[in-house]
C-alpha cells in the first residue's frame, strides 16, 4: 500500500510567523494509509485546508502530505493549499502567496485561540494543528466524518474563459439553525517551482490543490429552506493550466468557521461544450 505520508527528510517544524515567540517542537513522522484511517471511516467529504508559504523550509513536507492524503481519500478530503504573504520578507516571494489567505489564516486563530504558524492545517474550520501532529491529524477527521454535513452537488459548465457553476445543497435538520456561506474556491495542481532564494533557495517546489481564488456565492441564516440551488460564473485566468485546475464548493458558517458540507472536482471531469457532470458531497 503507498505510504501516505513519505518518509520526511526534513522536520515538520511549526514555524512561528514574524512578531511571534517560537514554539519549541519539532517532529519527524510517518505513517500508512491504515493508520491514519483507523480512527475513522469517510462519510462525506471533509474540508482540510494547509497554510503554507514557498518561504518556508519546513513546508515542502506538509504540502507532499496534503497532497498524499486528498490522492489517497480521493473526493472524501477537499485539500485547499493557501500560499500565505507571511514570508515573503525572507528573500523569496511565493509566487501563489496572497494577503487574502493571510487574512484567513487570521480568522481561523483568532477563532480557535492559535498563534500565527506555518505548516498550519485546519480540518473542517474546526480543528488547527501542526502538520506534523498525525494523531490530532486522525481524531480531527474522524470527529468530521462522524458529525452531520450536508449535502453538496457541484455540476460545471466550463467556457473558454469562465466556469459556470450549479450547486444544490441539502441542509440536515441538525444544521438549521445557524447561519451558512456557500465558498466557491479555484485550485490548481501541479505546479512546479525553481525556489531562487529565501529558505529553499535552490530546490525545486512542487505544489499542489493551490487555491487561485475564493468567492462567497451565496448565504442564509436560520429559517431558510433547507434546499436550495446555487449558480454562479467564475473567471479563470489564462495564466492558470485549465487541465490541472478544479472547484471546490464549501458551506462554512461564517461566526464559528466551522464547515459544514464540500464537494470538489476537477475541471478536466467536464468539457467545454457543456456536457455537464455532477459532484456530490454526500
Amino acid at each position: 500500500m503507498q505510504t501516505l505520508l513519505r518518509d520526511l527528510a526534513e522536520s515538520l517544524r511549526p514555524r512561528v510567523l514574524p512578531g511571534v515567540a517560537a514554539l519549541s517542537l519539532a517532529l519527524v513522522v510517518t505513517a500508512s494509509p491504515a493508520a491514519l484511517a483507523g480512527q475513522g471511516r469517510p462519510t462525506h467529504p471533509v474540508v482540510v485546508e494547509l497554510f503554507t508559504s514557498q518561504g518556508c523550509s519546513s513546508c515542502p513536507p506538509a504540502d507532499r502530505l496534503l497532497s498524499n492524503l486528498a490522492d489517497h481519500y480521493g473526493e472524501e478530503v477537499v485539500a485547499l493549499a493557501f500560499h500565505v504573504d507571511s514570508w515573503n520578507f525572507s528573500g523569496w516571494t511565493d509566487p501563489f502567496s496572497s494577503r487574502e489567505w493571510t487574512f484567513r489564516q487570521g480568522a481561523y486563530n483568532r477563532v480557535l485561540g492559535e498563534p500565527p504558524y506555518t505548516p498550519q492545517l485546519v480540518v473542517a474550520g474546526r480543528t488547527a494543528m501542526v502538520a506534523s501532529e498525525i494523531e490530532t491529524l486522525k481524531s480531527s477527521l474522524a470527529e468530521a466524518w462522524a458529525g452531520p454535513a450536508a449535502d453538496l452537488e457541484l455540476t460545471l459548465r466550463p467556457s473558454p474563459e469562465e466556469v459556470g457553476i450549479d450547486v444544490e445543497v441539502d441542509i440536515p435538520e441538525a444544521l438549521r439553525d445557524g447561519r451558512m456561506e456557500l465558498l466557491v474556491a479555484v485550485y490548481e495542481k501541479d505546479l512546479v517551482t525553481e525556489v531562487a532564494d529565501g529558505e529553499n533557495g535552490g530546490k525545486t517546489l512542487h505544489d499542489n490543490y493551490v487555491v487561485r481564488s475564493l468567492e462567497r456565492i451565496a448565504r442564509w441564516k436560520a429559517g431558510e429552506p433547507a434546499r436550495s440551488r446555487h449558480t454562479a460564473r467564475i473567471r479563470l485566468d489564462p495564466a492558470w493550466e485549465r487541465p490541472n485546475l478544479g472547484v471546490a464548493v464549501l458551506l462554512q458558517d461564517p461566526r464559528t468557521l466551522e464547515i459544514h458540507g464540500a464537494a470538489r472536482m476537477p475541471l478536466a471531469a467536464t468539457t467545454p461544450a457543456g456536457a455537464e457532470s455532477p459532484a456530490a458531497g454526500r
